[in-house]
């Protein structure tokens, strides 16, 4: 798909990897309309597109609410028409020890994380495939391929949704005309855990999850603007499944292989890891 031209909505475009990649589209020709809760980010991010010569447009949109993401799609569609790349974005985290997690602590989870990419679809998705013509890119996470740890649930379960909800999108959407990628980010530089919440963890014990997630994942953290560099390629060549690290292929290929092998031998690893945290507290 060519990008010049295009006009692309991002949700949870001011700031980490949905910046990034609306600055990238701007460079590649696109006009974009950024959709995010913090209007100083907005505003900011909305400024560096309209000086690299592209039009922007910033507006306040919490995918949790429906009624925001409504009128999110009629401002696009009045002011500029069906979008050419639609990226559902925007994401939160929640982690902690799960007898603790309130039912509206998941609601809060699962209300932006997959049915923000819900409404997302819901808006967007009907003016699109009549237009015949477009790109949907999602954003999962390796934790929507692999669950990196148990404190991890609410925010795996939220990105497993993401991941089965876009893969059948591409089938659905694809015969129309309207190309899908799933993008499966490990360790990004971003601003997520601003927004996070962590219930009835300890500090040692976040060190302890976050430590383990990463090990389970592997590969390097990236930079915003290296993650949006792979965005566009995949819209550019309509590629599917956006990796960010050719370890995490293996790592798939492993849990795929073998699903009881490979939980086992994760237990193993956090009760090594709980051994090791056990011994530094005494």
């Amino acid at each position: 798909m060519h990008i010049a031209g295009e006009v692309a909505v991002i949700t949870g475009g001011a700031s980490g990897i949905g910046r990034a990649t609306a600055l990238a589209l701007a460079r590649q020709g696109a006009d974009v309309v950024l959709a995010d809760v913090n209007d100083t980010r907005l505003a900011a991010t909305e400024a560096e597109i309209v000086a690299l010569g592209r039009r922007a447009l910033a507006v306040h949109t919490d995918v949790g609410r429906d009624e925001d993401v409504q009128r999110l799609a009629d401002i696009v569609l009045r002011e500029f028409g069906p979008p050419g790349i639609l990226m559902n974005n925007a994401g939160v985290v929640l982690r902690g020890a799960l007898e603790q997690i309130s039912v509206a602590d998941w609601q809060w989870c699962l209300g932006i994380n997959l049915f923000g990419v819900i409404r997302g679809l819901h808006a967007f998705l009907g003016p699109m495939l009549a237009r015949g013509h477009g790109h949907i890119v999602n954003t999962g996470s390796m934790a929507g391929l692999v669950p990196l740890t148990g404190e991890g649930a609410p925010y795996i379960a939220s990105k497993f949704g993401v991941v089965g909800l876009t893969e059948a999108l591409a089938l659905y959407a694809r015969p129309f005309g309207v190309g899908v990628s799933l993008l499966c980010p490990g360790g990004v530089r971003t601003n997520l855990a601003e927004t996070g919440r962590s219930i009835g963890m300890t500090p040692a014990r976040e060190r302890a999850e976050t430590r383990m997630a990463q090990t389970v994942q592997g590969g390097r953290e990236l930079e915003p603007a290296e993650v949006a560099d792979l965005v566009i390629q995949a819209i550019q060549t309509e590629r599917f499944l956006i990796l960010t690290d050719a370890v995490h292929a293996e790592l798939l290929r492993r849990r795929g292989e073998d699903l009881d092998t490979f939980v086992e031998a994760r237990l193993a690893a956090a009760q090594q890891s709980e051994a090791e945290n056990a011994t530094g507290r005494s």
